[in-house]
């Protein structure tokens, strides 16, 4: 349930970009069929840039947080209480409270329109079936096949109606606003969403004045029918009704000249907009709200205290040596592990972006691999950091540093309630040759490739379709290969 509410945020983010740049620099082009165009290439954007951008996640950064592992040591014991923040479970309730609202309000919409039309005559026609009905007070519309109006205003202008109506019919505009609808009511919350509606309804009504008046209907005549039928019930969210309340625009658009095709290239700043509005979901903070949301539930509304005590545990910290078996009290064994906000990814972008190489271990030539042990409490924040094999203190010191940096992660969980868990992270550096002390550089640097390994090759995230031994070594910051030996993982500086 909190993966839908993610998913609804970034994709609204995406229309939120798009729709700004639209209002900007298109909407007042008269274009009705090209701004139709763009307005939906919006829509589909926004709604499929989230899952491309998760199955475009670099499945090479994923291995290398695993070589460098977060490795489970253990579990401590959890605190009594509720055993996730209730603030990502409120959002969910209040979330699919919306859009319960929204499509509680959709099916009342759809279901007085359905009444109206089974309410008048039909009279079937070519494409589409003609409703005439008694009373007056509603101004005519179109909703999917059908086309309805009172006897009034078919004996007074059918012929200007009938045309307008059939532009609706014809170009599927009934597609479009059950579409905008559904957008509107997943992202009920977001302005855009419902902007965005007002606007695709807009393009409808020019580009179906449009076909009114290359009919031959006189323009003026045309306008006055517009301005008479401004009064009676509209439905704007499921129908094209012919008294759209931007009387002024579409009067003012059929005055406008055609807009050239140099102008349409203005479109184009629609994509840098999309990709600015997505680079929000990278922010540490609001990637770390989006994992605790992904991971919530209503349920936790409803959790009791709890304190669970179990048993003994014997577990291993993985590392490039082998380690004593280390015997720790447990609560239990997580279900799900804690995970870094954004997933293995965004941790190994955080590690390339933070760790930096202190100048006194660059001048004295230490390097080697730090081993940090840490708590993730229950609430994800990170405590108890401590050195399991020192190797410099410089190099001690930042790893410590850059760990205790790391925003809150989402915290381990059992049966749904968080439980504190310790993990083990290497942390490697690697000086690249020229920048060894003499002693140091004494040390020719080698890559060979392990015996046995059939896997792939990594550079900083990125697969490398070379040969592992063609790569400069003076460029090489860290090597880490895990121990199944599927793949080997470069760093370079």
């Amino acid at each position: 349930m909190g993966a839908f509410v993610v998913y609804s945020f970034v994709s609204g983010l995406a229309l939120l970009g798009g729709y700004l740049i639209y209002k900007w620099l298109l909407s007042t082009e008269n274009q009705p069929r090209f701004n139709r165009a763009i307005l939906l290439g919006i829509y589909a954007m926004s709604l499929v840039v989230w899952p491309l951008m998760k199955a475009g996640e670099p499945h090479a950064a994923q291995g290398l947080v695993e070589a460098l592992p977060v490795a489970i040591e253990g579990v401590v014991p959890s605190v009594e209480g509720p055993s996730r923040p209730l603030w990502p479970a409120v959002v969910l309730v209040v979330y699919y409270i919306g859009l319960a609202a929204v499509l509680v309000s959709t099916f009342v919409t759809a279901f007085r329109l359905v009444r109206i039309i089974a309410s008048g005559k039909r009279i079937d026609k070519d494409g589409y079936t003609l409703v005439l009905l008694e009373r007056d007070g509603v101004a005519p519309f179109s909703w999917g096949r059908y086309m309805v109006m009172s006897r009034a205003d078919y004996s007074e202008a059918a012929g200007m109606i009938e045309c307008h109506e059939k532009a609706h019919i014809r170009a599927g505009h009934f597609v479009d606003l059950l579409l905008a609808q559904a957008v509107c009511a997943v992202m009920w919350y977001n302005p855009a969403s419902w902007l965005m509606l007002a606007e695709l309804k807009a393009v409808h009504e020019y580009e179906a004045d449009e076909r009114v008046l290359a009919s031959g209907v006189d323009a003026r005549e045309y306008q006055l029918l517009l301005i008479k039928k401004a009064v009676g019930v509209r439905f704007p969210s499921l129908a094209n009704s012919l008294n759209h309340s931007k009387l002024k625009k579409r009067i003012t658009m059929m005055y406008n000249q055609k807009s050239s095709a140099v102008r349409r290239m203005r479109a184009l700043a629609i994509v840098p907009a999309v990709a600015a509005a997505l680079a929000v979901v990278n922010i540490p903070a609001v990637a770390g709200v989006m994992a605790e949301t992904s991971a919530a539930s209503p349920a936790v509304l409803d959790q009791p205290a709890v304190k669970v005590t179990q048993n003994l545990a014997d577990m291993q910290v993985s590392g490039d040596e082998p380690t004593e078996p280390k015997k720790v009290t447990v609560i239990d064994i997580p279900e799900v592990p804690a995970e870094f906000p954004g997933g293995q990814s965004a941790m190994f972008k955080f590690l390339m972006d933070n760790i930096k190489y202190p100048e006194e271990a660059v001048k004295a030539g230490h390097e080697g691999k730090v081993l940090v042990r840490f708590s993730i409490l229950a609430d994800g924040t990170i405590a108890d950091v401590e050195v399991a094999n020192n190797v410099a203190p410089e190099l001690d010191a930042e790893a410590v540093r850059v760990v205790e940096s790391m925003p809150k992660w989402v915290p381990a969980t059992t049966d749904g309630k968080n439980v504190v868990s310790r993990f083990a992270l290497p942390v490697s550096f690697k000086l690249p040759g020229d920048a060894k002390t003499p002693a140091a550089s004494d040390k020719k640097i080698t890559v060979v490739t392990p015996e046995g390994f059939n896997g792939q090759i990594y550079i900083n995230g990125e697969l490398y379709e070379g040969n592992i031994n063609s790569i400069d070594p003076s460029t090489i910051k860290s090597i880490t290969v895990p121990a199944d030996k599927d793949a080997i993982f470069v760093i370079t500086k």
